[in-house]
């Protein structure tokens, strides 16, 4: 297993996640490159890759006992809420980056996304079940 940190968070999605978990220190290395590689292949992007691992290393941490010797302690506990806290920072982080997009709202908005060939058409539409067969109310019978 690997790990590298670039100091530049712009330089790849890797440094990024880096950056934003706080795993930037060469000797307190938390998680290999191979667990960023895969965070960031099963999330929906960098940040909520972060938050992933954040989560992951909440759990590490919370496994681990607090320990004391003399006047110097080290406490696990702190690491794993500081963790988790980040996560649940970074979740809303993620969200409010969410752009969301509402169709069709205007003529001109339903008229662009009818001529869109790429554009997810709707199961229905207005006539669709229409006859144009059948007249127009001009008269006709429709036979």
């Amino acid at each position: 297993m690997s790990w590298s940190y670039s100091g530049d968070p712009a330089a790849s999605d890797l440094d990024e996640v880096r950056f934003l978990v706080g795993d930037t220190d060469t000797t307190d290395q938390l998680v290999s490159n191979e667990e960023v590689a895969w965070a960031i292949a099963n999330s929906a992007g960098t940040i909520q890759a972060a938050a992933t691992l954040c989560e992951a290393l909440a759990s590490k941490f919370a496994r681990e006992v607090d320990k004391s010797i003399g006047s110097l302690s080290v406490s696990a506990a702190s690491r794993s809420g500081h963790f988790s806290a980040r996560a649940a920072a970074l979740r809303v982080q993620a969200i409010a980056l969410c752009e969301i997009f509402v169709g069709g709202l205007s003529i001109s908005g339903k008229q662009a996304l009818d001529l869109d060939a790429d554009a997810v058409q709707p199961a229905f539409r207005a006539g669709q079940d229409d006859n144009p067969r059948a007249g127009g109310g001009d008269g006709e019978d429709g036979a």
